[in-house]
């Protein structure tokens, strides 16, 4: 199973989250396990993507940064 790791800096809060996330992809969806520091649980999920655009790589880290993000307006991750 393909994984990608990161991290990414939350604009308004500043804090640095470091994630790993394993995907797997069927068609044009990408269903996910990934897990973050400080996070007291994984968070498993899909989405759909464009694979002729962005290959799954590029979407699971976009799809991750664009999570970390939403947590500084509410729970996740």
């Amino acid at each position: 199973m393909p994984v990608v790791e990161g991290t990414h800096v939350q604009a308004t809060g500043g804090r640095t989250v470091r994630y790993r996330a394993e995907y797997e992809v069927t068609g044009n969806a990408i269903h996910f396990r990934a897990t973050f520091d400080g996070a007291a649980a994984a968070h498993e999920g899909q989405f759909d993507f464009d694979p002729g655009r962005i290959d799954a790589a590029e979407a699971m880290d976009a799809f991750m940064s664009n999570h970390i993000e939403k947590a500084d307006w509410d729970a996740a991750p």
